[in-house]
């Protein structure tokens, strides 16, 4: 709830501090079927971030979560425990540097 606001069951229970803030809301229109985006910005608690997935098929934009999701799980990995191995051969070019030496 980037807003700050909260979930109102009931019409008459709207108040405008349930209602929360924000600086900028805009519509944008983008695609060939003219699909619709409702972006909000400059919010109190911006500490919420959506990403769109689009592709020309549905195994495109389930490829597109896939990594998206691997992606964020490297994140908390790195977060929870921030010692990595270096790939690329990088380890052993420094055993081979450490005998060498």
């Amino acid at each position: 709830m980037a807003t700050g606001g909260r979930i109102i069951p009931r019409f008459e229970d709207i108040t405008s501090e349930k209602l929360g803030k924000a600086g900028l809301i805009t519509e944008l229109t983008f695609g060939t079927n003219s699909d619709k985006l409702l972006v909000i910005k400059e919010c109190a608690n911006s500490k919420v971030v959506t990403i769109l997935c689009r592709g020309g098929s549905r195994m495109i934009v389930n490829e597109v979560k896939r990594s998206i999701h691997d992606s964020l799980c490297v994140v908390r990995n790195l977060i929870k425990d921030d010692t990595i191995v270096y790939g690329g051969g990088s380890s052993e070019i420094a055993c081979y540097l450490a005998i060498h030496d």
